[in-house]
């Protein structure tokens, strides 16, 4: 089972990754790949809204590179796709309620709902993906040893 590996770091430091590809190891890879989230907080939950913008270039060769691409864009079909199917099954069920926590429990249905993707998402991470917060960003890594590598070369906190 590959979990991923985090690497914490503070968002104010531009981080400096090992020259190699992040998801094959090639040493060298020549290329990069632009890797992007939204900080999270309080308010994500709260007032369903995300934060500030906050991306990094991560080494990758170019075939890794195009097959990450690829693999972002299926990601994030099957993520809006799965959300989608939550909503239309919430408001199925919800159609005659009228209670004062309907929202809320349209937001548990379309969640589960969309589980057995974000289990897939957890046993088979991406090579590398980030999440931001308010002042740190985690830097998740499939490899333990470019996390372990990342970490010391930014001394982060595994």
């Amino acid at each position: 089972m590959a979990w991923s590996i985090d690497v914490k770091l503070p968002k104010t430091r531009q981080p400096e990754f090992p020259d190699r590809c992040v998801a094959c190891g090639q040493k060298e890879p020549g290329n990069t790949i632009r890797v992007c989230t939204n900080a999270i907080g309080w308010w994500t939950i709260a007032l369903w809204a995300f934060g500030p913008r906050f991306c990094v270039d991560v080494p990758a060769c170019d075939g890794c590179r195009h097959k990450m691409l690829r693999q972002r864009w299926t990601r994030r079909i099957i993520t809006w796709g799965s959300a989608f199917v939550g909503v239309a099954v919430a408001m199925a069920v919800l159609q005659r309620h009228n209670g004062p926590l309907k929202r809320w429990l349209a937001l548990g249905i379309a969640l589960a709902c969309m589980s057995p993707w974000f289990l897939w998402e957890m046993i088979f991470p991406p090579p590398i993906d980030l999440t931001a917060y308010k002042k740190n960003v985690d830097y998740e890594f499939r490899d333990a040893a470019y996390a372990q590598e990342f970490a010391s070369l930014n001394d982060g906190e595994l």
